[in-house]
């Protein structure tokens, strides 16, 4: 059985979190045809690199990214530092030959996205980026439902994703919130992405809002920084039909905590679904006949949950509640399965990319306070 050497740059919140859909791979994927084993981890604070090294049995730990590329051992790396690391990293990754699993965005605008793409082409490993949201039971039930034609024509859609952590004005800023940071790059490009990838297509015009709470924030090193960057975008998306659509990302939305709503209809139907609520697909039959006591007409709760396709679903058992760990775990496991058996990633580098030019017309919009059209 093949073993996939694994490397983690980045030792935050989301190298962490990559760590945990590796190690969990044997309890929830029993009879893959792989085995994923972590080898290095690199932390810019080698203590951190260190501890990670002696809690989850990685090999070794080391402060510069360079060494995991280095190493035969390791065939994926996870790039999990903030964006506006992630072009050097990436780039010098796939010039090593190494396979790519890249946390999102994929980078901080569209021409860095570009130089990615350019690295990418003849590069003999594999890349994904690590959009999770596509990967819980219901979002990927919806993907079917949309595809089958059970909505017809889309009409209407909404996506909000919502976050209160930017309210308090005495927090110290983080990097989100400063330079390759704001909410549209790091909430916005989930949304963004789900709604785009449910639907099959990307708007044909765009209408960006942007909001920043306070001008100012305190440092983590002391004094104040200015370079703030938005706590809310509000967009409005115009589809080639005409349909129009919002999306919505916010970290300065009080009485929240990670909370996603979608909603998209069309002339035979509509979906609905909550990131809180995260097993259940919600699905109206418009086809259904308008009768005496309503017949079957309304909403149907379906229950997805833990029920993903073998060898995934069978730990935990299919019927308990799944959260939010579980979706990285299958987006990892995605990965590594076109890894091991040859197959192409998706979401790819170059979804990535167009995610990224979408991003770069909504900040454009945001500026000239105007309509823009989207390539």
């Amino acid at each position: 059985m093949k073993t996939i050497g694994i490397g983690i740059i980045g030792w935050g919140f989301m190298g962490r979190t990559h760590a945990l859909a590796v190690r969990s791979l044997p309890l929830f994927y029993q009879g893959a045809n792989f085995r994923a084993r972590l080898v290095g981890v690199c932390s810019r604070t080698v203590s951190k690199a260190e501890k990670a090294r002696d809690d989850l049995g990685f090999s070794y730990a080391t402060g510069d990214y360079r060494d995991l590329l280095a190493d035969p051992d390791i065939d994926v790396v996870s790039v999990c530092t903030p964006n506006d690391q992630h072009e050097a990293m990436a780039v010098d990754a796939l010039k090593a030959g190494k396979h790519l699993y890249i946390d999102k965005p994929l980078t901080v605008d569209y021409p860095s996205a570009e130089r990615i793409l350019a690295a990418a082409r003849g590069a003999k490993g594999k890349a994904q980026l690590a959009l999770h949201n596509r990967f819980f039971t219901a979002t990927m039930r919806a993907k079917e439902i949309v595809a089958e034609g059970r909505l017809g024509e889309i009409l209407t859609f909404t996506c909000r994703y919502l976050h209160s952590g930017s309210i308090d004005p005495d927090k110290p800023m983080g990097w989100k919130q400063g330079a390759g940071g704001g909410v549209l790059l790091d909430l916005g490009s989930h949304a963004l992405d789900l709604v785009t990838w449910l639907i099959g297509e990307e708007p044909m015009e765009a209408l960006c809002a942007e909001h920043t709470l306070y001008p100012e924030r305190p440092a983590r090193e002391g004094g104040v920084r200015r370079d703030v960057t938005e706590d809310h975008a509000l967009m409005l998306l115009r589809l080639k039909n005409g349909a129009l659509g919002t999306v919505e990302a916010s970290k300065i939305t009080a009485g929240t905590a990670d909370e996603m709503f979608l909603e998209i209809t069309g002339t035979k139907g509509a979906i609905r679904w909550n990131l809180k609520d995260p097993g259940w697909l919600e699905f109206y039959d418009n086809t259904q006949p308008e009768v005496d006591l309503g017949g079957l007409r309304g909403y149907t709760r379906v229950e997805c949950l833990g029920r993903y396709p073998a060898p995934g679903g069978s730990f935990l058992p299919s019927k308990n509640a799944v959260g939010w760990e579980r979706a990285h775990m299958h987006c990892y496991y995605s990965f590594l399965d076109c890894v091991a058996n040859d197959k192409a990633p998706s979401p790819s580098l170059e979804e990535g990319a167009r995610l990224q030019k979408l991003m770069d017309c909504m900040a454009r919009s945001a500026k000239e306070h105007a309509w823009v059209t989207v390539d």
